[in-house]
């Protein structure tokens, strides 16, 4: 049995692991700076996630969840008859 060490956490520290960079997107509560860029309230940004929670630890962003939109949908596409009453008009003087 061989042991390694390449999966291994809270031997290294993760700042030195070769994890693969997973990005995230946050929503910034307060102005601050993250990423080398200054951020403001109510911007939406993607960054690294060990980054992300960090800010998220301080408070100053939360993950952002993107709202699904309800999608329209033209109900009278395919309509063949009207299963309403024929509309009366006011006779003419």
């Amino acid at each position: 049995m061989v042991l390694t060490t390449e999966k291994a956490d809270g031997i290294f520290s993760s700042a030195f692991s070769k994890r693969e960079m997973r990005m995230k997107k946050y929503l910034i509560l307060s102005d601050t700076v993250a990423d080398s860029k200054k951020l403001t309230v109510g911007d939406i940004v993607e960054l690294s996630e060990a980054e992300g929670n960090t800010l998220v630890g301080y408070k100053k962003a939360e993950l952002y969840v993107e709202k699904e939109t309800k999608k329209t949908s033209d109900r009278s596409v395919g309509l063949e008859t009207s299963k309403t009453p024929k509309l009366k008009k006011r006779k003419s003087k």
